[in-house]
Protein backbone atom coordinates (compact mmCIF):
# COMPACT_ATOMS: atom_id res chain seq x y z
CA UNK A 1 0.00 0.00 0.00
CA UNK A 2 1.11 3.42 -0.66
CA UNK A 3 1.61 6.61 1.04
CA UNK A 4 -0.11 9.73 -0.31
CA UNK A 5 0.58 12.79 0.35
CA UNK A 6 -1.27 16.44 -0.24
CA UNK A 7 -1.94 20.09 0.23
CA UNK A 8 -4.82 20.73 2.01
CA UNK A 9 -5.20 23.61 2.67
CA UNK A 10 -4.36 25.08 -0.86
CA UNK A 11 -4.14 24.09 -4.33
CA UNK A 12 -4.88 19.96 -2.87
CA UNK A 13 -2.54 19.05 -5.46
CA UNK A 14 -0.28 15.77 -4.55
CA UNK A 15 2.78 16.59 -3.04
CA UNK A 16 4.11 12.88 -2.83
CA UNK A 17 3.19 9.59 -3.34
CA UNK A 18 5.77 7.35 -2.26
CA UNK A 19 5.97 3.34 -2.81
CA UNK A 20 5.27 2.05 0.54
CA UNK A 21 3.98 3.48 4.09
CA UNK A 22 7.00 2.60 6.13
CA UNK A 23 7.61 4.99 8.99
CA UNK A 24 11.46 4.68 7.21
CA UNK A 25 10.50 5.57 3.83
CA UNK A 26 8.13 9.02 5.08
CA UNK A 27 10.49 9.92 7.29
CA UNK A 28 13.52 10.05 4.75
CA UNK A 29 10.92 11.43 2.31
CA UNK A 30 10.61 14.80 4.68
CA UNK A 31 13.86 14.91 6.11
CA UNK A 32 15.27 15.04 2.59
CA UNK A 33 13.59 17.05 0.82
CA UNK A 34 12.21 19.78 3.47
CA UNK A 35 14.21 21.87 5.78
CA UNK A 36 13.48 22.03 9.65
CA UNK A 37 11.91 25.62 8.93
CA UNK A 38 9.62 24.41 5.95
CA UNK A 39 8.07 21.20 8.55
CA UNK A 40 8.10 23.69 11.45
CA UNK A 41 5.73 25.74 9.39
CA UNK A 42 2.97 22.79 8.70
CA UNK A 43 -0.06 23.58 10.79
CA UNK A 44 -2.11 20.48 10.69
CA UNK A 45 -1.53 17.14 9.38
CA UNK A 46 -4.44 14.20 8.56
CA UNK A 47 -3.81 10.90 9.44
CA UNK A 48 -5.72 7.72 9.93
CA UNK A 49 -5.37 5.98 12.92
CA UNK A 50 -1.93 4.26 12.48
CA UNK A 51 -0.16 4.69 15.73
CA UNK A 52 3.60 4.80 13.88
CA UNK A 53 2.28 8.19 12.22
CA UNK A 54 1.33 10.35 15.06
CA UNK A 55 4.49 9.13 16.93
CA UNK A 56 6.78 10.20 14.12
CA UNK A 57 4.65 13.04 13.11
CA UNK A 58 5.33 14.79 16.18
CA UNK A 59 9.11 14.60 15.58
CA UNK A 60 8.70 15.87 11.84
CA UNK A 61 6.18 18.35 12.28
CA UNK A 62 6.54 20.08 15.58
CA UNK A 63 4.23 22.54 15.93
CA UNK A 64 1.57 20.54 13.43
CA UNK A 65 -1.74 19.53 14.54
CA UNK A 66 -2.67 16.12 14.17
CA UNK A 67 -6.12 15.39 13.24
CA UNK A 68 -7.88 11.77 12.67
CA UNK A 69 -9.59 11.78 9.25
CA UNK A 70 -13.14 11.24 9.25
CA UNK A 71 -13.51 8.21 7.15
CA UNK A 72 -11.91 6.88 10.33
CA UNK A 73 -13.72 8.09 13.16
CA UNK A 74 -17.27 7.03 11.52
CA UNK A 75 -15.75 3.26 11.12
CA UNK A 76 -14.92 3.72 14.91
CA UNK A 77 -18.57 4.82 15.65
CA UNK A 78 -20.32 2.51 13.37
CA UNK A 79 -18.45 -0.85 15.08
CA UNK A 80 -18.94 0.29 18.22
CA UNK A 81 -22.65 1.31 17.37
CA UNK A 82 -22.66 -2.52 15.73
CA UNK A 83 -21.04 -3.94 18.69
CA UNK A 84 -23.57 -2.31 21.27
CA UNK A 85 -26.29 -3.12 19.32
CA UNK A 86 -25.10 -6.94 18.85
CA UNK A 87 -24.09 -7.05 22.93
CA UNK A 88 -27.92 -5.85 23.95
CA UNK A 89 -29.40 -8.61 21.70
CA UNK A 90 -27.21 -11.14 23.44
CA UNK A 91 -28.67 -9.87 26.62
CA UNK A 92 -32.25 -10.12 25.50
CA UNK A 93 -34.18 -13.58 26.92
CA UNK A 94 -36.73 -13.67 24.04
CA UNK A 95 -35.46 -13.45 20.43
CA UNK A 96 -38.91 -13.21 19.16
CA UNK A 97 -39.85 -10.36 20.61
CA UNK A 98 -40.77 -7.10 19.35
CA UNK A 99 -37.16 -4.96 20.36
CA UNK A 100 -35.35 -8.21 19.30
CA UNK A 101 -36.55 -7.98 15.88
CA UNK A 102 -36.09 -4.37 15.31
CA UNK A 103 -32.52 -4.66 16.23
CA UNK A 104 -31.64 -7.81 13.94
CA UNK A 105 -33.88 -6.57 10.77
CA UNK A 106 -32.89 -2.77 10.63
CA UNK A 107 -29.20 -3.01 11.95
CA UNK A 108 -28.39 -0.94 8.80
CA UNK A 109 -29.92 2.07 10.29
CA UNK A 110 -26.99 1.85 13.02
CA UNK A 111 -24.95 2.77 10.08
CA UNK A 112 -26.20 5.75 8.26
Amino acid sequence: MSFICCDAEGSHDIVAILENRLTKTIREHFMNRYTNRERAAVKSVVVDLNAQYIKFIKALFPNARIIIDRFHIVQLVGRALGNARISLMKKMNDCHCREYKILKAHWRLFHK
